[in-house]
């Protein structure tokens, strides 16, 4: 390398390290505003998509663009485990802004239920994110996710029933300990699983 090119940039270092630092945060400002709006209009979009009708306690699924009503549905809903809940939804941890659904934590090996019945469209493992995963089609829209899995009993096109144990309690993937991480996605957004559960 050349001595002369060495010294100039060497001269330069601390200017070097300026136009870093700049080029570094342009680079990284849109990823972070990206992430901060997308959980801040999961958050709005959320609360408009799915309520519970407070006087006939069925749940209301809404457009996601008019807002009208489409369709009221009296699913049998049941806890998918037994345990504490450690994280709600909304709330934030080291891991993410915005959590997309509450973590029940529990033994590992405790058995997992489906919220409600339906058709298994994924069961498998990620090594990061939501490790051992399983994501159940409820119809209507509705699909329920069980992460962090230690174990899977079942396999893509099943039907299940919420009296099936589908998996056991773990700590795969993203996780700081052993507990369930379910999740209700409503038309792809994650809404937040009290609505459904009772």
């Amino acid at each position: 390398m050349n001595p002369k090119l060495v010294f100039t940039l060497w001269s330069f270092r601390k200017e070097l390290k300026y136009v870093s630092i700049v080029f570094a945060a342009v680079l990284l400002l849109p990823v972070v505003a990206v992430i901060l709006l997308t959980q801040v209009g999961i958050n709005i979009v959320s609360d408009k998509l799915v309520s519970q009708n407070p006087q006939t306690q069925a749940i209301e699924i809404s457009d996601p663009l008019t807002g009208d009503v489409v369709k009221t549905i009296t699913p049998i809903v049941v806890w998918p485990a037994k345990g504490v809940i450690t994280l709600e939804f909304g709330e934030s941890s080291k891991y993410q802004p915005f959590h997309t659904g509450i973590d029940i934590a529990g033994k590992k090996g405790d058995p997992i239920n489906p919220a409600m019945e339906g058709t298994v469209i994924y069961a498998g493992e990620i090594f990061w994110g939501f490790g051992k995963h399983i994501i159940i089609d409820n119809g209507d829209n509705i699909h329920t996710i069980y992460a962090h899995l230690d174990k899977i009993f079942v396999y893509k096109g099943q039907k299940v029933k919420t009296d099936t144990v589908i998996g056991h309690e773990g700590s795969t993937g993203w996780s700081t300990g052993n507990h369930l991480h379910f999740q209700v996605n409503v038309y792809g957004i994650p809404i937040n699983p009290r609505v459904f559960l009772p």
